[in-house]
């Protein structure tokens, strides 16, 4: 081949794939604006729409507006993963007990590991494929309260706010009183590590490192070669006497949880969520995607191994649950090995080693939501009433939630 001929190719093949850069930048731009705009410039629509079922049920029992609400729950979160799953196209891989669990009914505590704003709504890919999106309740930072509108919805839901440094247990029991009812299912989220394990903050990192050696807290254990031996495939254990992909987790909220709901629930999931593209090419561990990220189109691959423990197996006591949600995480660590190694032969191939399974949703589970949610804003859009209303829902809603939450001191 000319030489001439070889670099007008491979100049071709540069500008193309240039070219095609530019055009899925510009479709995540596009997607990130508008699956913003209509997530966020929907909420006066759904929270009038939920005062209503509020105003209707006030007569009935808790567990009949908790249905009607858990309805609406699941339609605005159906629309969520318009935007963060069927439009980005982001490929879901299930692990472990996954496709186990999908069959199934049940109340759960589910206990991930935290390093995203992304992991809320990865529960919301687990919950839907249960057929439990709507019974989703989170236990949820104070600060969120701040969200107009939806800060007073969350509570009204079943969330649990809690304030960091100034945990009071004394409210925590109270929402969970509400949560015993058997005819009202739940699938409540803790992230146990209480932040987001962020490399960009080493400080936080650094903290529970010297947490855990302070109290003696053991690590995982890893698998390296010898150094001097003469079979390359003979290995020593290393023990790392820290989490090594974790930060170590916190026990509290998780107690109060077990102890007060132990009879409600079924069984705890532990889900480990790793997020592809997490690992730099020399195997350095960086940032989770973030919210703006994923919906960029900067994620294309998200693993989720689900572990589900039977209740029963579950201690009650506070300090023996502590040892075994810390062993629980070291476990946690040592899959999460897998996904961060430094060994890119071992990420490339960890899909089929651990019997990774893609699952997708079918395109009308959530498109419908979408066009729910269209037709409800064309008559705020084109009708002056309509205008008025939705303004008047977003100011005195988001000032009378203000208000209610403060009056009501929730955490």
């Amino acid at each position: 081949m000319p030489p001439t001929s070889f670099y007008q190719k491979q100049t071709e093949s540069t500008t193309t794939a240039l070219r095609k850069e530019k055009e899925m930048k510009f479709i995540g731009s596009v997607r990130y604006v508008l699956g913003s705009a209509i997530m966020f410039g929907t909420s006066p629509e759904y929270f009038g729409l939920w005062l209503v079922w509020r105003g209707i049920s006030l007569v009935l029992p808790n567990w009949l507006y908790q249905w009607g609400d858990d309805k609406l729950y699941s339609l605005y979160q159906r629309l969520v993963l318009f935007f963060f799953e069927t439009c980005t196209r982001i490929e879901v891989v299930l692990y472990g007990d996954a496709l186990d669990v999908i069959k199934k009914r049940e109340s759960v505590l589910y206990l991930a590991n935290h390093q995203s704003t992304v992991d809320w709504i990865v529960a919301d890919m687990v919950a839907l494929r249960c057929g439990s999106l709507g019974h989703l309740r989170y236990v949820m930072k104070d600060t969120l309260q701040m969200i107009p509108l939806y800060g007073m919805y969350f509570y009204a839901h079943g969330c649990i706010y809690v304030k960091r440094g100034k945990f009071n247990q004394g409210k925590m029991v109270g929402a969970l009183e509400y949560l015993k009812n058997p005819k009202i299912p739940t699938w409540l989220v803790i992230f146990p590590e209480g932040t987001r394990y962020y490399p960009a903050q080493p400080k936080v990192i650094e903290k529970s490192e010297e947490y855990a050696r302070d109290n003696n807290l053991q690590g995982s254990h890893f698998q390296r070669p010898l150094q001097n031996g003469h079979n390359t495939r003979e290995k020593e254990i290393i023990s790392k006497p820290v989490l090594k992909h974790h930060l170590v987790p916190k026990v509290k909220g998780t107690w109060l949880v077990t102890e007060r709901l132990h009879e409600k629930f079924d069984a705890i999931y532990d889900i480990s969520v790793f997020y592809e593209g997490s690992v730099s090419e020399e195997g350095i561990r960086g940032n989770a995607p973030q919210l703006i990220g994923v919906l960029m189109g900067k994620c294309k691959k998200i693993h989720i191994h689900v572990r589900r423990i039977p209740m029963c197996e579950v201690p009650q006591e506070e300090e023996k649950l502590k040892m075994w949600l810390h062993n629980m995480y070291v476990e946690k660590d040592q899959l999460a090995e897998n996904f961060f190694s430094k060994d890119k032969e071992l990420r490339s191939s960890v899909e089929k080693r651990l019997g990774g399974q893609p699952h997708s949703l079918s395109f009308w589970s959530t498109l419908s939501s979408f066009l729910f949610f269209t037709a409800m804003t064309v008559p705020y859009v084109c009708t002056k009433i309509g205008r008025q209303l939705y303004l008047q829902i977003l100011v005195y809603g988001t000032l009378g939630s203000y208000g209610w939450l403060a009056y009501r001191s929730v955490c």
